[in-house]
């Protein structure tokens, strides 16, 4: 059996307090052992979702983590969520049940839809490896409240266009990497909005703001052409990483796109090879014939190209495969679930698989943990990209970081470990 260390885990595991919410004396008994074993003995219990509530009380009692049985008497695990999320409780859950996954995977789900922070979801006997890999998931509080610190600020039509206008807008880019060889191989420019007193601003910000004044094909072309700048940057420093744009749905439908794509990214003097453009699988079967064209004319050029989200959208196999994609790219919702359920990760190997004998390449997205990076690994992803390698970072700074990895890999004079065994954070 696999063994851990509760150290290793990027939490402060032992000051998490946990409530087991079990009718079962001998279930309550053999979790809380387990989380003993771990490291983790801050442990609360409950024999029913009423004594639950009653421990939860006024704002969760200092409760971080709820792991909760879906079958009781009464109060049970499903009714139990939702008065979580009623109250808006801050606490995490995880389900335990001896329902098969179908039913397991619907609970779970259900939990989301409640607004409750889910971690995961298991079959009995919860295992110590098990909980392990799910609480690698766990991020507390404080954290998520510091990452959405700027979601306060509301910013009007006026405000994001007067941004735009000012060239406030900009590519940052997230590492790719090779499972195999560990080399970043890729970078995917993601549009930041620097604020001059707000600071960097994510897409949720301006997105819907631009969406509705027109803009979304102004910011496609403007991430497009600075990030070949930044492109012919790198390559003038001895660098030859691929860079990921976003395509805008409308685009595909003017004839003359990927004649335009091409002069832009030429112009700066980079090779349409160096270049992907993504879009999303609804993207994809719009505008068909147009979008046909201008996907084929960008294939016949050199571009690559990438269905981003791959398995959130609604279209079907038929319809992609009739588009010349060179790469899938897994939305960071199967990555996340894969961990501690069986369905994403059968979607995943068979996406994986589907790719494989289609002649594409597979990008995991969103990798955050050791762990989701050796399950890709094992289930055959080409490349990832996420916190775990590295976070967005601006063109510079991604230059100089790319910089420092080549000259510490001359420096140790072997090839480069795996990015997400030197960068991993």
């Amino acid at each position: 059996m696999t063994t851990h260390n509760a150290d290793v885990l990027s939490i402060p595991v032992r000051s998490l307090r946990f409530l087991i919410v079990d009718d079962d004396d001998d279930q309550r008994f053999l979790l809380a052992g387990t989380l003993a074993r771990m490291g983790m003995t801050n442990v609360v219990e409950a024999c029913s979702g009423h004594a639950a509530l009653e421990v939860l009380g006024r704002d969760g009692n200092g409760i971080d983590v709820v792991i909760s049985d879906l079958q009781m008497p009464g109060v049970d695990g499903m009714e139990l969520v939702r008065r979580i999320g009623q109250r808006r409780l801050p606490v995490a859950v995880i389900l335990v049940t001896a329902l098969n996954g179908d039913l397991l995977q619907s609970a779970a789900t259900m939990t989301e839809a409640y607004g409750v922070k889910m971690i995961g979801a298991m079959e009995k006997p919860a295992t110590r490896d098990r909980l392990f890999a799910l609480l690698t998931r766990y991020r507390a509080p404080e954290l998520a409240r510091a990452a959405e610190v700027e979601v306060g600020y509301a910013p009007t039509t006026e405000e994001v266009l007067n941004g735009f206008a000012a060239g406030q807008f900009v590519p940052y880019f997230q590492a790719i990497v090779d499972l195999a060889t560990g080399a970043v191989v890729g970078a995917e420019a993601l549009a930041r909005w620097e604020h001059p007193t707000h600071g960097v601003l994510g897409p949720e910000l301006f997105l819907p703001p631009l969406a509705r004044a027109g803009f979304l094909d102004e910011l496609s072309w403007i991430m497009l052409a600075l990030s070949a700048m930044e492109a012919r940057s790198w390559r003038d420093a001895g660098l030859r990483t691929k860079v990921s744009v976003n395509v805008s749905a409308s685009s595909l439908a003017d004839p003359g796109y990927a004649d335009s794509v091409t002069e832009i990214v030429s112009g700066h003097g980079i090779e349409p090879s160096q270049m992907i453009l993504e879009l999303t699988e609804t993207e994809a079967i719009m505008n068909v014939a147009a979008a046909l064209e201008n996907v084929t004319r960008l294939r016949m050029k050199g571009f690559g190209l990438a269905v981003d989200d791959f398995g959130v959208g609604y279209s079907s196999l038929h319809e992609l495969s009739r588009m010349p994609f060179t790469e899938l790219k897994i939305d960071r919702t199967f990555v996340t679930a894969a961990v501690a359920e069986e369905r994403p990760r059968l979607l995943i190997a068979q996406t994986v698989a589907i790719a494989r004998q289609l002649g594409l390449r597979t990008v995991a997205e969103g990798v955050e943990t050791r762990v989701e990076r050796d399950l890709l690994e094992s289930l055959g992803c080409d490349w990832i990209q996420g916190f775990f390698v590295a976070k967005p970072m601006d063109g510079r700074t991604f230059l100089d970081w790319m910089v420092e990895r080549r000259a510490n890999a001359r420096a140790d004079g072997t090839a480069p470990v795996p990015e997400a065994k030197r960068f991993g954070t």
